[in-house]
């Protein structure tokens, strides 16, 4: 997640997956077999009461080429402070392979949990002034 174990309420958090393929290679009748499991879809809750379903990971500010704390396919905007634990769900589609490169798809998904995350939320005030707040009481943010 983007920032890292922290959110600012009220801003974009940012969500993501690392899912690659996982190929699992055995031997079936005294053949090669293997069974591959690919990631087809992310099932977010944030802790809140906000639940989402993607069919993508997500990815960074920068993979995605957004500025920090813009929204993204995968994030979240928590409108109180507090502490919150994510969950994700990740359906995986599988395929085999027996005695041959080519896959055969597997009819349905299969659910696992992913790790969950725990993040704290808090708010944040920024002020660009001129001179700091001795210098100029009156000043925004003095």
């Amino acid at each position: 997640m983007e920032p890292d174990g922290w959110a600012v309420a009220g801003l974009d958090t940012n969500f993501y997956a690392v899912a690659a393929p996982q190929t699992v290679p055995g031997t079936l009748l005294g053949r090669p077999a293997e069974v591959r499991f690919t990631a087809v879809g992310f099932h977010w809750d944030y802790g809140d009461g906000a639940t989402v379903a993607r069919g993508t990971p997500g990815g960074t500010w920068e993979q995605l080429r957004v500025p920090e704390f813009d929204p993204t396919p995968t994030s979240h905007v928590y409108a109180a402070e507090g502490d919150f634990t994510i969950h994700l769900r990740i359906d995986y589609r599988a395929e085999y392979s027996f005695d041959g490169p080519a896959f055969v798809p597997i009819d349905g998904t299969i659910p696992l949990p992913a790790n969950d995350l725990r993040i704290t939320v808090g708010d944040a005030k920024t002020v660009l002034v001129n001179h700091d707040c001795a210098t100029a009481p009156a000043g925004p943010g003095c």
